[in-house]
């Protein structure tokens, strides 16, 4: 706690400030003012919790001086000690909520008593701004427990039985009372798992604050609960609300804040309201009904309308064999065309399930991978991670979602594609310019670079086409080539060993006999057997 006295007679404050240095421990700063301008510099730099302050002073009075301190939002207690009892000081000092008016000279005891007035006083405030605070956070807090609350309820780690829910609220230190009441449950589909990770969070965000404020009332807690990366469920208080209302409310947002999502909403509304011992139960047949559903997008769904099981259409034959020449041959367009045309008239033709996309995505990808030749398995490595980071339950989530991942299959299928045709030109265009660079210094990083392929995987695929190292062949090309010029007779050993890109000719005469058994001059003389 630390206090200011503010007095122009100097001897006044200093016999104040020794006092109080001795008889109240308590205080852990005593700051001294001789006028108005002191005392607020000292305000400046300091948190002053009582003021001693004298009311008349050359340069301004102690009224002015407190007036100025309230100005700036300061609740300094304030102990006033003056030598003119004048009723309007009195009246002035009380309308700044003064703690303590004292007429000098003042008894010892009497400004004890005023100071130990003004710390209970400052006690009581401490008091009460903690608690303000502490109150604040439980508010904030206690949306928070509530939405852990329904979740657990909702995934069944807090059992639905009526007492174990009333041990549960109670425990968390939330209303007990709710137990008793019903609720409508909406359950709003938006899958942003498809976006950035922080364009996700910041939608997730806007989306949840969009819904707290449109389906609930200032007055209620807005449980707005993430069950799953696409399903969010709001457990609306029956009291109040009908389920046409909620239905009405739905379809309004549609228009007014849907649109401005990059992603497609559906809205499942339980049939009536009720208690929050079926409520998980009932969460748990909504999300059902949702995941059913393949064919719609930003659509209202009234689950009291609809039926819990719905039959699969029967699915036409897949064209596989048309597909897989359309793969083979790269017709990668008509056959994106073709699919797309497939999805839409699968689409339109009414009770289709996620079953039934999930059973074609399968068909598909056995497609895709049936036509991928063994020697091409390299080349399709960005294919299997595509298909490895996608589930099939997320690509089979609508319509729209299949499309898009098969679209982008195909798309990364045509790149793999060009890929296998890169790398079997790649291996024709290092051969050819081996065989006509022969007299040129030749190298695995040289060469890797002329066809833009790295080193290593230019040599792990050039073992693979040719069944040669790329130094084994150069060679091997090498000596072929001496070979043929030996036989001519028309140029010397050493220039065949330059012409052929050996530096010098004992190197050449070692590789040479390596590979032939003999040496170039022994190959010559023999009349180049072959």
């Amino acid at each position: 706690m630390n206090l200011l006295i503010v007095d122009d007679e100097y001897y006044s404050v200093e016999s104040i400030k020794r006092k109080l240095e001795t008889n109240r421990p308590e205080i852990n700063e005593i700051f001294c003012a001789y006028n108005i301008s002191q005392a607020l510099d000292c305000f400046a730099g300091n948190e002053i919790d009582i003021m001693v302050c004298d009311i008349e002073m050359p340069g301004g009075n102690g009224l002015e001086l407190l007036n100025a301190i309230r100005s700036r939002n300061l609740d300094t207690i304030c102990i006033f000690l003056t030598a003119y009892a004048r009723f309007e000081y009195i009246s002035n000092a009380m309308k700044l909520s003064s703690s303590d008016y004292l007429l000098k000279p003042v008894e010892d005891e009497q400004l004890y008593a005023a100071l130990d007035k003004a710390q209970e006083q400052l006690r009581k405030r401490k008091r009460d701004q903690l608690n303000t605070l502490y109150a604040g956070y439980w508010k904030e807090s206690e949306l928070t427990l509530m939405e852990q609350f329904w979740l657990d309820l909702f995934t069944h780690a807090v059992s639905a039985s009526a007492e174990d829910i009333l041990l549960e609220l109670k425990y968390r230190k939330l209303n007990p009372e709710q137990s008793a009441d019903s609720f409508f449950l909406l359950i709003i589909q938006a899958d942003l798992s498809g976006l950035f990770s922080t364009d996700r969070s910041l939608y997730e965000f806007a989306l949840k604050n969009i819904l707290r404020e449109y389906f609930y009332t200032r007055q209620e807690l807005p449980v707005t609960v993430r069950i799953t990366e696409q399903f969010f469920a709001l457990p609306l208080p029956a009291a109040g609300r009908t389920h046409e209302g909620i239905t009405q409310l739905c379809r309004q947002a549609l228009d007014h804040f849907v649109p401005h999502f990059p992603v497609p909403f559906n809205f499942f509304l339980s049939g009536k309201a009720l208690s929050m011992q079926r409520l998980a139960s009932q969460c748990e047949e909504m999300l059902q009904a949702a995941h059913r559903n393949v064919s719609h997008e930003n659509h209202v769904f009234d689950l009291s309308c609809i039926s819990a099981a719905e039959e699969d259409i029967t699915r036409p034959t897949l064209p596989v064999d048309r597909w897989s020449e359309c793969l083979h041959t790269g017709e990668i367009e008509p056959l994106r065309t073709e699919v797309a045309a497939w999805l839409n008239q699968l689409r339109h033709s009414g009770g289709v399930t996620r079953e039934s996309l999930t059973a074609f995505y399968y068909d598909f990808l056995r497609i895709v991978l049936g036509s991928i030749d063994k020697d091409q398995e390299e080349a399709f490595v960005s294919l299997h991670d595509q298909l490895a980071r996608q589930s099939a339950d997320q690509a089979c989530s609508s319509f729209r979602t299949l499309q898009d991942q098969i679209a982008d299959m195909l798309t990364v299928y045509a790149q793999c594609l060009e890929q296998a045709r890169l790398q079997d030109n790649a291996v024709s265009t290092v051969k050819s310019y081996i065989r006509n660079h022969l007299y040129e210094e030749l190298n695995r990083d040289s060469l890797a670079a002329m066809v833009y392929l790295n080193p290593d995987y230019l040599s792990h695929l050039f073992k693979r086409e040719t069944g040669f190292s790329l130094t084994n062949y150069i060679i091997e090309t090498r000596i072929l080539e001496s070979k043929r010029l030996l036989s001519k007779r028309d140029m010397s050993i050493q220039d065949i060993a330059i012409a052929c890109g050996f530096q010098n000719i004992s190197y050449f005469s070692r590789q040479f006999k390596r590979t032939t058994g003999m040496t170039p001059r022994e190959f010559r003389k023999l009349g180049a057997p072959r």
